[in-house]
């Protein structure tokens, strides 16, 4: 089950793209990311109070961390989505299971058997070949999303730990509520008037992503982290569709041979079942 809540995070996720590139740079980074927070919280407040849950999660520490890769993240990510083609930023940012098989063992306790080292192999010379191009073409915007791909590894990594102590609802509030005090302290004096169009898109990105949030963190509490993370790779054939019916983006030869090589290491990992070297439950 946690492979199918992570194919409907990743739709969701893929539209809430969609939304974003379509605002283009035209609202700043960290206004974007405190509304599509500030707009998340009273209705992931209410479900909260209606099921009873607690409003804290338990691992403060573990939240906090959460959080500042989560903000990173959403930051690098936002950026580069205005600044290159949906699909290339896509391609990019799906080489984030290769990092959390890498981080796995230090952040969770969960190792891989050596047949998998073949797929993350695989999935660094996929990630090179997209770069390769992305880099001579948006150079700042190649970087900015690969540092976006690490940087939400460690955030995912976070989660799977959340997860052994807290309720996933629980987890994505606080995210969201600590993510929307903290980038508001930027924003809201730098505000900047949006018009109808704009808010109403940000309305859908705000809707996305908190419903990508639910899924992706409910699908970590249900399997394995390098598992989940791998069946994410099914928002690239809608990032590619999306890109294509709206810009009329089409991915260079060498993003299609890195994108397949990528996928091939997800695929491959999903085998080879990361084994969980540590307890499944206890307090971090």
């Amino acid at each position: 089950m946690g492979v199918v809540y992570m194919l409907l995070a990743s739709a969701s996720f893929a539209t809430m793209s969609l939304f974003i590139k379509t605002l283009g740079p035209g609202i700043p980074l960290t206004q974007l990311v405190f509304l599509r927070c500030l707009l998340a919280v009273p209705v992931l407040l209410a479900v909260l109070l209606v099921k009873e849950r607690p409003l804290m999660v338990r691992s403060r520490r573990g939240l906090l961390v959460r959080t500042l890769f989560g903000i990173g993240a959403m930051h690098c990510f936002f950026y580069s989505l205005s600044h290159m083609p949906l699909a290339d930023c896509v391609f990019i940012g799906r080489g984030q299971p290769l990092f959390i098989a890498l981080l796995a063992p230090v952040v969770v306790g969960e190792r891989a058997p050596r047949a998998a080292w073949l797929a993350i192999g695989a999935g660094l010379i996929g990630v090179a070949l997209i770069m390769r191009p992305a880099i001579a073409v948006w150079p700042t915007a190649a970087w900015v999303a690969l540092i976006g791909a690490v940087m939400s590894a460690g955030a995912q990594l976070m989660v799977r730990r959340l997860n052994r102590t807290d309720y996933p609802l629980v987890i994505v509030f606080n995210f969201t509520l600590l993510t929307c005090l903290a980038t508001g302290c930027w924003a809201v004096p730098r505000f900047q008037s949006l018009t109808a169009r704009q808010w109403l898109l940000v309305c859908g990105v705000a809707l996305f992503s908190s419903l990508g949030q639910l899924l992706m963190t409910t699908a970590y509490r249900k399997d394995q982290a390098p598992a989940v993370a791998a069946a994410s790779y099914s928002s690239v054939l809608l990032s590619v569709i999306f890109g294509y019916l709206f810009w009329g983006e089409v991915p260079q030869p060498l993003a299609w041979l890195g994108g397949g090589l990528i996928i091939a290491g997800g695929l491959l990992l999903v085998r080879s079942r990361f084994r969980v070297s540590a307890p499944a439950t206890g307090n971090t």
